[in-house]
Order: C-alpha cells, then structure tokens, then sequence
C-alpha cells in the first residue's frame, strides 16, 4: 500500500518521465479518477473535461510531494495527486485497472487503481498547496509536535495525517518497532527519551525504504503479492528479528497493527 516511499518513488517517475515535455491528450476513462477535491470517494468533478484540456499544450514544469500527495504543475496550474490504497502510476500500454491517461506526445502515462481510492484534483498552484491541511513531513521535517499532544495510541496518532504527514499502517508500525515503543502508549505519555528516539526511528524507517525502491521497476505492493521486506508488518507468530519472541497482532483505530510485546514494552 503507498506511503511516503511509495508516493515519492511515483513522483520521481513522473518527474523523470514529463519535465519540458507538453501534455498532448488525456483518456478519463473512470471519471471518478478525477475529482473537485482530493478524496477516496470516486466523486466525478464537473469540471473535469474543461479542466484537462486547459492543460494540453502546457509543459511538465514541476513535482513535489508532502506526504502522500503529490503537487503536479504544468507552468503554474496542475493536478494535485493522491494514490489511494492500491494507486500507482505506470507507462506504456493501458492496465487492466486503468483510471486516468496523460499522453505527453508517444509516452501515455496511467493512473492504475484497483479499489479506485486514489485520484487527482485540479489546483491553480500544486506546488504551493500541496501541503495544504496537513501535518509536518515526516521525512523532511519530521517534528512531531502534533503528534505529541494527543490522547490516542501512538500507533494511531502517527497516522493521522493532520498530525503528521506521510505514515501509513506499514512504516508506523515498523519505526515504533524501531524506537522499541508499544503501539499501545498513549502519545501524550511518551517521555522526552522515547521522542527523541522515534523521530529518529521514523527518518530511518522511511530513508531506507527509499533506498530499496528501484525507479526502473513497477512496484507491486505487499498487500497485492510482493515481497514482505519489513520486520513486524504481516509478520504474526514470527520470530522478532531483535530479540526472537513471536511477533503478535491486534487492531488499533481499526486497522491490524503488529508489534512485539518484548521488545516493545
């Protein structure tokens, strides 16, 4: 599933694929895909046609990410991205789970999404409301004061995105094994120690998950069959790469968190 990693990997192609080159055509083929705001809920914009076809003729300028959302400016205006659950961007022929196409002259590029949760959204300036709503980065600020005054779980707190922009159910529960916290700890009990170490833990967590991702290979996620390359996530009844006690299971906000009870007290 796509967090901060997975959503700058995307924004690197993108960049890599379209910077100078004009967009020349588009194919809604889910016109749920293109949306008035940034949402999971497929809501059709209006709009959308007019607002697609504004663009053609104008350059990829300029990408930048805030969390799981990415900016897209086509020399000022542009689409403000949002990859869903299951959303990713690929090249050449059209997937079986196609939702958008960009054409930029012989490459067409797809918004590929199963669940249809992921989306795009016009905006007069990406770049400089791509943060908009949101909490601090958590590769490229990090801070978790926002985080820090809240009463819930802190496995729960790392993902609200109005707190603190970028984890997911994966990297949260991996950095707090990291950091050696329970995901259970109320954030406002965290001590200055335990702070110090997670936000250290969550940099960690997301700049090496960056480092394993090939910008020449499609991704394919682990809940849709890829490779498990992390410590706890998905791992119950394992062994704990740390200390060796089984890893264990349990629901926090709603979604499966996996943590060892050893070495995370």
């Amino acid at each position: 599933m796509p967090e901060l990693p997975e959503v700058e990997y995307a924004r690197q192609r993108l960049t890599r694929w379209t910077t100078g080159s004009a967009l020349t055509g588009w194919d809604l083929v889910d016109p749920g895909a293109f949306r008035p705001k940034l949402s999971a809920h497929p809501t059709p914009d209006p709009l959308a046609v007019a607002r697609l076809q504004a663009l053609v003729g104008r350059p990829s300028t300029a990408t930048a990410r805030h969390g799981k959302r990415v900016g897209w400016s086509f020399g000022g205006p542009g689409l403000l991205l949002h990859l869903g659950m299951t959303g990713a961007w690929v090249e050449g022929a059209r997937p079986r789970h196609a939702r958008l196409g960009l054409r930029f002259g012989d490459r067409t590029l797809w918004l590929n999404d199963p669940r249809r949760m992921g989306g795009v959204s016009y905006d007069d300036d990406p770049s400089a409301h791509v943060g908009t709503g949101l909490g601090p980065d958590a590769l490229l600020d990090g801070s978790l004061s926002q985080v820090v005054p809240s009463r819930s779980p802190i496995k729960v707190a790392l993902m609200d995105q109005r707190r603190l922009a970028g984890l997911g159910n994966i990297h949260a529960a991996e950095a707090l094994w990291r950091a050696g916290i329970s995901p259970r700890l109320r954030a406002c009990d965290l001590d200055e120690g335990q702070r110090a170490a997670l936000t250290q833990a969550i940099r960690a967590q997301l700049t090496e998950a960056l480092k394993a991702l090939d910008l020449e290979t499609d991704l394919r996620y682990v809940s849709d069959g890829g490779d498990n390359p992390f410590a706890v996530y998905g791992r119950q009844g394992q062994p704990c790469p740390r200390c060796g006690a089984p890893i264990s299971r349990e629901l926090l906000g709603g979604r499966g968190t996996w943590w060892c009870p050893s070495c995370q007290p």
